[in-house]
C-alpha cells in the first residue's frame, strides 16, 4: 500500500509561490503524526509532504491520499484531491475545514475525518484494505491512551526556524466566537506529561515551540508539566493568553522552565470588541503592564492584532499601531477580522447578510470578505496595509527591539525582516 500525506497550504504560503520565509516557518506535526499512526502490518510505503516547505510529486501514484487544510487552502486541497483522484487514488480528507464543511467536503473527496484521527485512523487503512470504507469518521471522545509521538524522520528540519514543535495538550477551553480552534478540538485534552516530555528529551537543540493554543490552558496540568520541562535545561516559546499575568506564580515556573517567548493574541485595544468576541478574559488594561512584565522576565512578545470588529472605525489602525511602537512588541501580526465557515462569527454575520464571498482561498486572514459596519472593505483593507507597512519600517524595527530582553532577539531580528519582506509583497497586491 502506497500512502502520500499532504499537509496543503494556501498560495501565500506555499513552496514555490507563497512568501513565508524560513524564519517565519514552523513544522506542523498533523502528517507526521498520521505516518506515526500507519499500523506496521500494512507495510505501507507513506510520504509526507508539507506544502509549505516542498511540492507534491504529481507524478506518483499513490493508492490513498490523505489531506489536510485550513478553509483558506480547500480550495487547493480540492485541486490535489481531483489530481489524485483521476489516477485512480482514494481520498481522504481531515483537519478543521473538512470536519466543519463536511458536506462540502465529501462533494470532492472519498472519505471525511471529522476532529481527531488517532483512532479512525488506523481503522480507515484497513477499511481501505478490505474494501469497506465508509463515507465519514469521527471519534467523539479524544483518548490520550491513543496519543502517540509524531513520525519526526518526515519533518524536513532545515527549512523551518521552529522544527522542534511540540503539542502538549489538544484543544481550547476559550470560545472566541471568531476562532475554529474551539469548534474543531470543543474540550481541552492534555496529554500524558511523561510521554511528552520523554517526545522532547529526544529532540536535538535546546528550543522547544509548542503548538498548543494555551499552554496554561489548564492551570494544574502546566504546573505538572513545566515542573518536569525544567528538568530538561531546554528554552521553548508557545502561546498563552494575557490572563496569565493574574497568576504570577505560573509565570515564574514558566519563566524558570525556560520560557522565552509568548504568542499573546491581544487582537484588539477595544475592550467592548473583546466582550462581543467572547474574549472578555483578555482586559485591554492588563495590556501595558503585562507586557513590561513579559520583558523584564526576558520574555519576548509575539502579538496578534485583529480588524475588523464591529465598534473598530477609521482610527482603530491608528491607535493599534501607535501602541504596538509605544509598547516594544517584539513581533507584531496583523490580521483582518475572518469569519471562518463554521464559526459564530460566519453564521452572525451569513444572517446579517453582510458575508461577501463564499470564496474560501480568500479567508486567509490579508483579504476582507465581509462588511464592516464602520468603514467600507477598501478602508479596511488600506488601514491594515498601512500598519503593516509602518510596523515594519526599519526605524519601527529597531525601536520596538531596542530594549531587553536580548538572549533571542537576533532570531526576532531576522524574523521581523522576514515579516518586513512578507508584508511588502502581501500587501502590495
Amino acid at each position: 500500500m502506497k500512502i502520500l500525506l499532504v499537509h496543503t497550504q494556501h498560495a501565500i504560503q506555499r513552496f514555490g509561490t507563497g512568501m513565508y520565509q524560513k524564519y517565519l516557518r514552523y513544522a506542523p506535526l498533523t502528517m507526521p503524526t498520521l505516518a506515526a499512526l500507519v499500523p506496521a502490518e500494512l507495510h505501507a510505503e507513506v510520504r509526507v509532504i508539507d506544502e509549505m516547505v516542498e511540492e507534491v510529486d504529481l507524478n506518483w501514484n499513490p493508492d490513498l491520499v490523505g489531506i489536510t487544510a485550513i478553509s483558506s487552502a480547500s480550495p487547493r486541497a480540492y485541486e490535489i484531491a481531483r489530481h489524485f483522484k483521476n489516477k485512480g487514488a482514494t481520498i481522504v480528507m481531515g483537519g478543521v475545514h473538512a470536519t466543519l464543511m463536511t458536506e462540502e467536503a465529501l462533494e470532492h473527496v472519498d472519505v471525511v475525518v471529522k476532529g481527531y484521527a488517532e483512532e479512525v485512523w488506523p481503522q480507515i487503512l484497513h477499511d481501505f484494505k478490505n474494501g469497506c470504507l465508509k463515507r465519514v469518521y469521527e471519534m467523539r471522545e479524544y483518548n490520550s491512551a491513543l496519543s502517540v509521538s509524531p513520525a519526526r524522520q518526515f519533518i524536513r528540519r532545515s527549512r523551518y526556524i521552529a522544527c522542534n514543535t511540540v503539542e502538549m495538550s489538544l484543544g481550547c477551553n476559550r470560545k472566541c466566537d471568531f476562532c475554529v480552534a474551539h469548534r474543531f478540538h470543543q474540550k481541552f485534552h492534555a496529554k500524558d506529561v511523561a510521554q511528552v516530555i520523554q517526545e522532547i528529551k529526544a529532540m536535538p537543540g535546546k528550543m522547544v515551540t509548542f503548538l498548543d493554543p494555551n499552554v496554561a490552558g489548564d492551570a494544574q496540568y502546566a504546573r505538572e508539566f513545566f515542573t518536569e520541562f525544567k528538568k530538561l535545561k531546554k528554552m521553548w516559546v508557545g502561546c498563552v493568553t494575557i490572563d496569565i499575568i493574574n497568576r504570577p506564580e505560573l509565570m515564574d515556573l514558566m519563566v524558570e522552565s525556560g520560557a522565552k517567548g509568548f504568542l499573546i493574541g491581544f487582537e484588539s485595544l477595544d475592550q467592548e470588541a473583546l466582550d462581543a468576541a467572547n474574549k472578555g478574559f483578555s482586559r485591554v488594561n492588563d495590556y501595558q503592564k503585562a507586557i513590561k512584565e513579559f520583558h523584564r522576565r526576558g520574555i519576548v512578545v509575539q502579538g496578534s492584532f485583529v480588524f475588523g470588529f464591529d465598534t473598530d472605525d477609521l482610527n482603530t489602525c491608528q491607535n493599534t499601531l501607535d501602541f504596538v511602537i509605544k509598547a516594544k512588541i517584539d513581533l507584531p501580526q496583523f490580521t483582518i477580522y475572518t469569519p471562518f465557515p463554521g464559526t459564530e462569527a460566519f453564521l452572525r454575520l451569513e444572517k446579517e447578510g453582510r458575508i461577501l464571498t463564499r470564496d474560501w482561498s480568500r479567508y486567509n486572514g490579508h483579504e476582507v470578505v465581509f462588511m464592516p459596519k464602520n468603514m467600507t472593505p477598501e478602508q479596511l483593507k488600506a488601514g491594515v496595509d498601512n500598519v503593516w507597512k509602518t510596523t515594519y519600517s526599519y526605524s519601527s524595527i529597531l525601536k520596538r527591539l531596542s530594549d531587553p530582553p536580548y538572549l533571542i532577539k537576533p532570531i526576532i531580528f531576522l524574523s521581523n525582516l522576514n515579516f518586513r519582506w512578507f508584508m511588502k509583497r502581501v500587501h502590495a497586491q
